[in-house]
């Protein structure tokens, strides 16, 4: 059992990604709290991911208030007596689609405030309380968006970039106290929009836009691939595993890139 034993904590743990990685977590022997600011949201997902065998609990925060995420962090770090791994799997909606002439600085800005913004809060908060019981592991999530050129993703592809960027620093900073940053990057995920993922929603107006639905858009998607699929949140909550693992241990400042081979645009 990879993570036997581990405390792990998963901000966005109500979406489809922080769902998919908790049942797989609590699989591999892992302790689970789930974090995410809609209480009726995380129980379902605890549920789905297994809550009934006691190895997953849930707690509010918001990762957009520093405050109140360093708050619950310090209650939960001091009740259970340090965190093994972290993990920010939060999510919020932002623009795709729109060139430059049509946006105006506030959208441009939303996802790159929004997400490094809940990623700092949430970093900061829960390195306090790791490398306590062992090496620390912190997951960050990015896509392709980060280092291909989609048109229409200026703000998205900002975002993923500075998540990359992010997460190197942070891993050289906290290599000395014995805690890795590894940054995970999955192309469009196939089976995530049934899942109750926002993506079903981000992607909708581009699927529209040719006259598709979302999984017809989404299997167009994966003809832009070398193995001519798209991940799955089982591939991506079975890596996440693996890299959470001891198994990992050397492994830091990495980018794994879970794409099935995106090709460069």
């Amino acid at each position: 059992m990879l993570l036997k034993g581990k405390n792990i904590v998963i901000f966005g743990g109500s979406g489809a990604i922080g769902t998919a990685m908790a049942k797989e977590f609590v699989a591999e022997g892992g302790r689970v709290w789930l974090g995410a600011r809609n209480q009726k949201r995380l129980d379902t997902a605890a549920d789905k991911a297994g809550a009934a065998s006691g190895t997953i609990e849930t707690f509010k925060v918001d990762c957009l208030d520093a405050t109140e995420t360093t708050e619950a962090l310090s209650i939960l770090g001091a009740r259970i007596g340090g965190i093994d791994v972290a993990i920010n799997a939060t999510s919020f909606m932002h623009d795709q689609g729109s060139n430059i002439d049509d946006l105006d600085l506030a959208t441009f800005m939303s996802p790159v405030e929004n997400f490094l913004s809940s990623l700092f809060n949430s970093c900061k908060a829960v390195v306090p309380h790791m490398g306590k019981r062992g090496q620390g592991v912190i997951l960050t999530l990015s896509t392709p968006a980060g280092r291909t050129a989609p048109p229409g993703h200026l703000g998205y592809s900002v975002t993923c970039a500075g998540v990359e960027a992010f997460s190197r620093v942070l891993a050289a900073e906290l290599g000395p106290r014995n805690i890795r940053v590894v940054c995970l990057g999955p192309h469009a995920i196939s089976d995530a929009p049934q899942a109750g993922s926002y993506t079903g929603e981000l992607f909708a107006p581009k699927a529209g836009a040719l006259g598709l639905t979302v999984d017809q858009w989404l299997g167009g998607g994966a003809q832009t691939t070398m193995l001519g699929r798209l991940p799955t949140l089982d591939d991506v909550a079975q890596t996440a595993a693996f890299l959470a693992s001891d198994k990992a241990r050397s492994m830091t400042a990495a980018y794994v890139n879970l794409t099935a081979g995106m090709i460069p645009e």
